[in-house]
């Protein structure tokens, strides 16, 4: 005679709320801590086990969102009969995206990054006068007095 069990009811108990794409559903996070490297590293290895239904089909890099916290998947494995899955994930970092305050192709008087005009491969470091040195074009110095 097969047991039937009702899964909800254990993680009611101790699920936290997991949304990965559109689906939202209860998982256990477990986050054992262990020291590595001879006692010089402590880490942090994080699971979410939950029901395979909901979780099963996620996949080495998948994104879910544990609790609030955004997780990468590492690995998936099912878990005895195959009703829960347990996922090995990691924290994921949150990437702010930096903007420049330079248009690249202005070809204004800032000699703009891609604009490979002369004054670009020839810059005036220093500003210059009649009787600058140049080496190979560029300029070095402040000029002669």
């Amino acid at each position: 005679m097969a047991f039937t069990e009702d899964l909800d009811v254990f993680l009611a108990d101790f699920g936290v709320s997991c949304t990965a794409g559109a689906v939202t559903a209860l998982g256990v996070l477990d986050m054992p801590g262990e020291i590595i490297a001879g006692g010089m590293v402590i880490t942090t290895d994080y699971t979410l086990t939950a029901k395979s239904e909901d979780f099963g089909d996620l996949l080495y890099g998948s994104q879910i969102n544990v609790n609030g916290v955004p997780f990468t998947v590492r690995e998936a494995t099912l878990q005895g009969d195959g009703k829960m899955v347990q996922l090995s994930i990691q924290r994921s970092v949150a990437t702010e995206g930096v903007t420049s305050a330079t248009a690249l192709d202005s070809n204004g008087a800032d000699l703009s990054i891609d604009d490979l005009s002369n004054e670009q491969l020839n810059p005036d470091l220093d500003g210059g006068a009649a009787t600058t040195s140049y080496l190979e074009g560029n300029l070095i110095d402040g000029g002669g007095a």
